[in-house]
């Protein structure tokens, strides 16, 4: 199929009919009609038939949409990032954060290098840990702020800040509201615990093990934010980072350090002679500001 047929074709399927299709593309319904035959002329095939008057599609039809919508997405994002190439004047910079950062800090520290290089344009985007390699040597980002990556391969790997775990609980749930907890206060306790959340959750799972502490985990989570949700639910405690404390922190909630200390190192990683290193390093600057700042607004109670 040519792309011309492309464009029709999953007009046509979306829209219902040739006149609401030729309206879409703002084109005349002939057009749409003959280029739709020459489509099926040369796939050997009908994609449409006309019952009681109205077009339907075909088992034909409904099979190769899902390949060509695919297509299609495609040629929209090529489209808007042509358009996009050619508007930008300062640089642009593709940064991938992890989920936690997304939240608030990232955001924040791309307003503020903004605020002062006003033509900079940016692509964010969210990241777990074990895609930062991936997500590098495919340059599908210039820069991943997250966990050290530990394996001998080729990175440059710049400290930005830390993070810390803190203990979540319904207001009045553990004893001294504003006071950090021991972690032994976890064992038989109602609790959401963390699976597949990266090496900080990694770190805290193994300390449970190191000291034979064994929460009574009702509910598995895969991110801090929705099993800080749950504890709003009712559904027991959970330890979540100090980033996303800071970012969703709530009067109904109550937050504390932990006893021992369950934090780990967060690093602006690239490739080793990265495009755009200045613009990468005025990025990292502001991260590290905007991280610092939001370890020092985590709710009161919490010592990092």
């Amino acid at each position: 199929m040519r792309l011309r047929h492309i464009e029709i074709f999953h007009a046509v399927y979306e829209q219902g009919s040739i006149s609401e299709a030729a309206r879409a593309l703002n084109v005349s319904q002939p057009s749409v009609s003959k280029v739709l035959r020459h489509a099926e002329d040369q796939l050997g095939y009908e994609l449409f038939q006309r019952t009681r008057g109205r077009l339907v599609a075909t088992e034909a039809a409904h099979e190769l949409f899902a390949e060509v919508a695919e297509v299609y997405s495609r040629l929209g994002r090529l489209s808007r990032a042509a358009r996009n190439i050619g508007a930008r004047k300062g640089g642009h910079l593709r940064v991938a954060v992890l989920p936690s950062l997304g939240l608030v800090v990232a955001p924040r520290a791309v307003a503020r290098l903004r605020r002062t290089n006003p033509d900079v344009t940016f692509e964010i985007t969210t990241l777990h840990s074990r895609e930062v390699e991936r997500s590098l040597f495919e340059r599908e980002c210039d820069v991943a702020i997250g966990y050290r990556v530990v394996r001998q391969v080729p990175l440059r790997q710049v400290p930005v800040g830390n993070a810390a775990l803190v203990v979540v609980a319904p207001k009045g749930e553990l004893a001294g509201d504003a006071a950090p907890v021991a972690m032994e206060v976890l064992d038989g306790r109602d609790f959401i615990g963390l699976r597949d959340s990266g090496p900080l959750a990694d770190l805290f799972v193994n300390e449970l093990t190191r000291l034979e502490i064994v929460p009574n985990e009702i509910v598995t989570s895969h991110t801090y934010y929705t099993a800080l949700a749950l504890v709003r639910e009712g559904q027991g405690v959970t330890v979540t980072d100090a980033y996303t404390a800071a970012a969703l922190s709530a009067p109904d909630l109550t937050f504390h350090a932990l006893a021992p200390d369950v934090r780990a190192p967060i690093n602006a990683i690239t490739l080793e002679d990265p495009p755009a290193l200045a613009l990468i390093e005025l990025f990292v600057e502001e991260m590290r500001a905007v991280m610092a700042e939001a370890m020092e607004a985590v709710p009161v109670g919490v010592a990092l």
